[in-house]
């Protein structure tokens, strides 16, 4: 009988909350899609390399975050199982009390509700995983397209299947059985009388501290000021933003009480706009509404501000792999090293039967035993800032970035290598020189040119900078290449040797690997790795002492995919689980809104008025916690999209890409909020 009658009630509970159900369905398939990615074969050729299988840096990243990604979602998933199942015992506690009354158990109400929601959940899942074997394959091939790679619709084999399938539904199922058996303690507890007060309990609303909350909510207004403040006038240190952080904490939850005050404080005033049309009826629904749920509505903004600045750094991560990696890669195969005579004829044989050669270009660079250059950079370039406060950090870096002395090349050998890059050979005086350095360090010290050229004693005159890419993380330099006329190297010492290439056509990745081999070395774990170094560049760059383009490229836009895809990830549940929690609030009411609206069609309220009225009251809750996300994500990631232009020298169009993803969430938004209205109408059309 009680499985009956638990599943007669599942299936009311999947009309009366279908967006929760859907939410479920969607979380699962994303759980399942994203859990494809860790057993697929050839994700798993591409994150190891080695006769050994080693796990590439890569491989490492994508796994940390896969596992941290599913930790958060989990953690989501959890939350929402629990305040859902709460919500809806809530709501149903008149029902709860009845069959007390009738004479049954409480063990047995426990084990009836119990049910009701294992039926919904395992419903949600295996819909979920049905919806997920078709996403999958949607994020396969833009998994693919993000790394440069093509992707064909296949199946994939049973086990990689089987593996996802048993993964997600452990995680998925640890969730709903953990809520379930924690609402328990819940029933322990009822008593009839507690029941049939249960779903009043927040129809009162308590006045007596409206003074402390409007108060509140004007502090809360002042941090977000004092955040933008110190955000545009470049004030932010890690003591302010600490302190910012928990004050951002606090200022999502008063925000909403505050608000709730004032507008309390201007029903009691008899304000003049509440006379104009429906307004009386909708502030005061509103301000009780929002005073009842102000810790979710303030939960709510944390979970749409986490998503859109999530998705924004995604965007961010993927403007970099389209513009970046070229500037740093930018030969298709560059190989260094510290033998001084070394001819490179084993490479360059191995590189000619796996490519056609377009050009190919052996040289030395050059060191006089001086650093003028480098302590220039150390005194002025921001990633030694704390060169004062702690200097051994600061030396450290600098040991890092930098060679021990300054590198020379001279003007042949430069041209030649801006010819191989399709770049016009420049003209150099017998008494000149020039410094090229990447975009990104030029940027910090263009101002400060005249006192870098006044730190170098080499007896020329300086003839500008050049900043195009030349690959100067450790090969052409680290940072910085001082290019001299050929007759000035006389009085210089050998540095290293090289050989860059370009080839006809895509380079084979493998021949990164068998390089190393024919080195006896290890990608990945180059004994010369401390060597090399990588200048001031500190997003995704590893000291190598070959570099293989096509090789180096894929493990990038790799790494960055898997930072992107978690943010998009977290980002799209955190929605539709906020989007979820403010729908059923609404339709949870929907039967005392009912009688409400009855009312005011008696009073003459016509429906098609009547449905403008449901759709502002909608929209006004909607719309509340998406505005104070919006208004403190927009400036994180203006904060963030100046630290991206200094740490990459990439001016990304950080507007445009929150742009982005303030549309993309507002569509989704408008989804749900379509869904609820139309649910909403019809339960207060019932008779």
């Amino acid at each position: 009988m009680l499985n009956k009658i638990a599943l007669r009630n599942a299936r009311r509970l999947w009309k009366d909350y279908l967006n929760y159900f859907l939410t479920l369905c969607v979380i699962t398939a994303l759980m399942f899609s994203f859990h494809s990615l860790l057993f697929s074969k050839d994700i798993y050729e591409m994150i190891h390399y080695g006769n050994n299988g080693e796990l590439s840096t890569a491989g490492m990243m994508l796994i940390t975050f896969m596992i941290l990604s599913t930790a958060v979602i989990l953690v989501i998933l959890a939350w929402l199982i629990h305040y859902m199942t709460r919500f809806i015992m809530e709501k149903r506690s008149r029902e709860f009390a009845i069959y007390l009354i009738s004479g049954m158990q409480k063990e047995q109400i426990a084990v009836l509700y119990r049910k009701e929601n294992f039926y919904l959940g395992i419903g949600a899942l295996f819909a979920g995983l049905l919806l997920g074997s078709g996403l999958k394959q949607v994020l396969f091939f833009v998994f693919y397209k993000s790394i440069g790679r093509n992707y064909e619709f296949e199946n994939p084999g049973f086990q990689e299947n089987l593996s996802a399938f048993l993964l997600t539904m452990l995680l998925y199922g640890t969730c709903l059985l953990m809520a379930l058996f924690r609402n328990q303690r819940n029933f322990s507890n009822m008593e009839i009388i507690g029941l049939l007060n249960m779903d009043k309990q927040n129809e009162t609303v308590d006045e007596k501290r409206n003074f402390l909350w409007k108060w509140l909510f004007l502090l809360s207004v002042g941090n977000l000021l004092l955040l933008y403040f110190l955000v545009f006038t470049g004030r932010v240190t890690k003591i302010t933003a600490i302190w910012e952080m928990i004050g951002l904490t606090f200022t999502f939850y008063f925000f909403y009480l505050g608000l709730s005050a004032f507008l309390m404080n201007y029903i009691k005033r008899k304000g003049s706009f509440l006379y104009k049309r429906e307004y009386l009826f909708l502030m005061r629904q509103f301000s009780s509404k929002v005073r009842n749920t102000c810790f979710v509505l303030g939960t709510l903004s944390l979970l749409f501000m986490f998503a859109l600045v999530g998705s924004s750094l995604a965007f961010m991560l993927s403007d970099y792999q389209n513009k970046q990696l070229d500037v740093e890669y930018p030969y298709d195969v560059i190989i260094i090293s510290d033998e001084k005579e070394n001819d490179f004829s084993r490479e360059e044989a191995l590189i000619r039967e796996n490519a056609d050669i377009q050009d190919i270009w052996k040289y030395t660079v050059y060191q006089k035993r001086t650093s003028d250059v480098g302590d220039f950079l150390y005194q002025n370039l921001r990633l030694f800032s704390d060169r004062d406060s702690d200097p051994v950090m600061a030396e450290g870096k600098r040991a890092v970035a930098y060679y021990d002395y300054d590198v020379y090349m001279g003007i042949t050998d430069y041209n030649h290598l801006r010819r191989m890059l399709g770049l016009a050979p420049v003209v150099l005086q017998d008494d000149q020189y020039l410094i090229h350095m990447p975009n990104r360090v030029y940027q910090e010290i263009k101002d400060k040119g005249m006192e870098l050229e006044n730190s170098l004693d080499i007896g020329l005159q300086f003839a500008g900078f050049k900043t195009e890419g030349f690959a100067q993380n450790g090969h052409n330099g680290a940072d910085y290449l001082l290019v001299v006329p050929d007759q000035k190297l006389a009085e210089m010492d050998i540095y290293f040797s090289l050989m860059a290439v370009m080839t006809k056509e895509d380079v084979p990745e493998e021949l990164s690997e068998a390089l190393y081999e024919l080195d006896g070395k290890t990608r990945g774990y180059d004994e010369l790795a401390d060597y090399i170094k990588i200048g001031s560049e500190e997003l995704f760059l590893m000291p190598a002492t070959i570099q293989v383009k096509s090789r180096e490229v894929l493990e990038l836009k790799f790494l960055m995919s898997t930072l992107s895809f978690p943010l998009f990830y977290i980002g799209l549940v955190f929605l539709c689980v906020s989007l979820t929690v403010l729908s059923v609030q609404q339709l949870s009411d929907s039967n005392k809104y009912k009688f409400r609206y009855q009312i005011l069609h008696k009073l003459g309220m016509g429906k098609r008025r009547i449905g403008m009225v449901v759709t502002k009251q909608l929209f006004f809750y909607y719309l509340c916690p998406v505005i104070l996300s919006v208004i403190v994500s927009a400036v994180f990631i203006l904060y963030v999209g100046r630290q991206f232009v200094i740490y990459t020298g990439i001016h990304t169009k950080w507007g445009l890409y929150f742009g982005i993803s303030v549309a993309s969430f507002l569509g989704i938004y408008g989804l749900y909020f379509m869904l609820t209205y139309f649910q909403f109408k019809g339960n207060i059309g019932r008779k």
